[in-house]
């Protein structure tokens, strides 16, 4: 009878558990209206990258002459913010969009070791060397992105006043020209405690 009486009591605790569990609602990306957070959180990427893309397609400046797609390289996005964002977040929104409207080729030979290190197979006897890729063959960018996420704070009647800043450019590699650049600022009113980091 204890043995039953601490199976039935371990079963009635483990439900009582769980029916203190808070409940977890899923977040529809397109009508999202919960609270803001003060620091940047992904509806902000989205936003900014949003923006840009269509500054840059309204723009023309990744229209090439005879209709092919540009190669474009990610280069530096650098986060001078107080918080520890991961700027791929955002230069990866930016690459998605931009691969899409069929204007540009990405390259990744920045971001993945594997496409420098692939060329070591082709002193390997291991590998088939119908499968390994050539000399010579990598896709060379012709445009590179860069930019810069910076967070300034001011207290305004009582209140913090953050604006963040996106700043991106695209550079001609051929003649190191800057052909668009283009900025979004979000700004944000908070409590004058709140930390953004």
């Amino acid at each position: 009878m204890k043995q039953y009486m601490k199976i039935l009591s371990s079963l009635l605790m483990v439900m009582t558990l769980n029916a203190c569990a808070t409940q977890t609602v899923l977040i529809d990306n397109e009508n999202d209206s919960t609270e803001r957070a003060a620091a940047l959180e992904g509806r902000d990427f989205e936003m900014a990258s949003n923006a840009m893309i269509q500054d840059m397609l309204d723009m023309g400046t990744l229209s090439k002459p005879n209709g092919q797609p540009y190669i474009l390289v990610i280069s530096r996005i650098e986060n001078d913010t107080m918080q520890r964002i991961d700027v791929d977040e955002l230069s990866k929104a930016i690459r998605i969009a931009l691969m899409k409207s069929g204007k540009v080729r990405v390259t990744a030979f920045k971001e993945d070791d594997m496409v420098m290190s692939s060329s070591q197979l082709r002193k390997s006897k291991e590998f088939n060397q119908a499968n390994v890729r050539k000399a010579g063959s990598l896709a060379a960018p012709e445009l590179s992105l860069s930019g810069k996420i910076t967070q300034r704070e001011f207290i305004v009647s009582g209140k913090k006043r953050i604006e963040y800043r996106f700043s991106m450019s695209i550079t001609d590699l051929k003649n190191g020209l800057t052909i668009w650049e283009g900025e979004e600022k979000i700004k944000k009113l908070a409590d004058k405690d709140t930390v953004t980091w």
